[in-house]
């Protein structure tokens, strides 16, 4: 079981760097309005498109995992908002050009092909819209060694630094491009279970008896635990111009 099938098993609402905190931090500091059109990319199990829904944004999700779809629908139902979620893949999304005010992704875009996402999702806003993508960094150099086994661990292809996620924004098209605070992972970001509980998250049947699932996890920790310094978030934001 990789990492990213342990968080579909588990039907984890907001797993992204920072947590729930990070979400509600992130819409304070910067407000999406009533009425806006919004796309989330890897949307999950539909925690923050319906949390921007109940806030009157006009809101659809999208996740290549179609259990992850079901669980979303699923929520959407039970909290008795309308978003539309459908299964969809971030480097071919299923729009035409130019149709949303806002794109929204949470450590979604390190896990694909990065500048053919951008470039998607740039694709898609309007003129004037914006993205607001919050991502995983390098915070500083390591050896080649902690690199592989993080790359290994979550599936990802390369990590970027800041600067290099500004030049892959800006060559995907977005006129401006900016990163805001870096933050460090932190060792209680399980606080954030007990600060935001989702009550609508469903995890698998006998998900919490799978023994690959827990050894997934105890190496979630180990790397958490052991590569705290080297790696970082941040709050990634492109306009469209």
């Amino acid at each position: 079981m990789n990492y990213l099938d342990m968080l579909a098993t588990l039907g984890a609402g907001s797993a992204h760097p920072g947590g729930f905190a990070a979400t509600m931090e992130q819409f304070e500091k910067f407000p999406i309005s009533p009425g806006s059109k919004v796309l989330e990319i890897g949307c999950g199990t539909g925690r923050t498109a319906c949390y921007l829904a109940k806030q009157g944004c006009d809101v659809t999700g999208i996740d290549i995992r179609p259990n992850m779809i079901d669980k979303a629908c699923l929520r959407a139902h039970e909290e008795r908002v309308e978003a539309r979620f459908l299964v969809g893949d971030a480097c071919a999304l299923p729009f035409m050009d130019r149709q949303f005010d806002v794109v929204l992704a949470e450590s979604v875009t390190i896990f694909v092909d990065s500048a053919k996402a951008l470039s998607e999702y740039c694709r898609v806003l309007r003129t004037g819209g914006i993205l607001y993508d919050r991502e995983i960094i390098m915070m500083k150099e390591c050896t080649e060694e902690v690199l592989r086994e993080v790359r290994e661990f979550y599936g990802v292809n390369k990590l970027y630094y800041a600067e290099d996620w500004i030049s892959l924004m800006k060559k995907s098209g977005f006129g401006e491009a900016s990163v805001g605070e870096k933050k460090l992972f932190s060792t209680d970001m399980w606080l954030d279970e007990f600060k935001h509980p989702d009550l609508y998250q469903k995890a698998d049947p006998d998900s919490y008896t799978n023994p690959e699932l827990w050894e997934t996890a105890n190496k979630y920790n180990e790397i958490m635990t052991n590569y705290l310094d080297y790696f970082g978030y941040s709050l990634l934001i492109g306009n469209k111009v």
